[in-house]
């Protein structure tokens, strides 16, 4: 994520992330084994966050074949959209533990 901004500006958390394709929507669940933490951006300056996901095999369960991922900054209302350019991925929308989650801001 880029600040387009003329100031510098304070995140911490995790931003929303949810894969869209197929007529179906599915909002990410937040990686826990990683605390977030406030990271400052500097006016042309950039942060980045990790999506980790499942991708889908054959026989594995339900496809989710994605082709846009609308990504909200933490504590933020607008949303950006980026195109996905991956391999479909293995729907886990019930799971209790999902193999695909989003890491906070700043993380590794």
């Amino acid at each position: 994520m880029t600040n387009n901004g003329s100031g510098a500006c304070t995140m911490n958390g995790y931003p929303g992330v949810d894969l869209v394709g197929g007529g179906k929507t599915w909002s990410l669940s937040r990686q826990t084994s990683v605390s977030p933490h406030a990271v400052t951006v500097k006016p042309g300056g950039s942060t980045s966050f990790t999506i980790t996901y499942l991708p889908f095999t054959e026989g594995s369960g339900q496809k989710l074949d994605v082709k846009t991922v609308v990504v909200t900054p933490p504590n933020e209302t607008t949303s950006a959209k980026v195109a996905w350019d991956f391999q479909p991925v293995l729907l886990q929308d019930g799971a209790t533990h999902p193999g695909t989650f989003v890491g906070p801001v700043g993380g590794k």
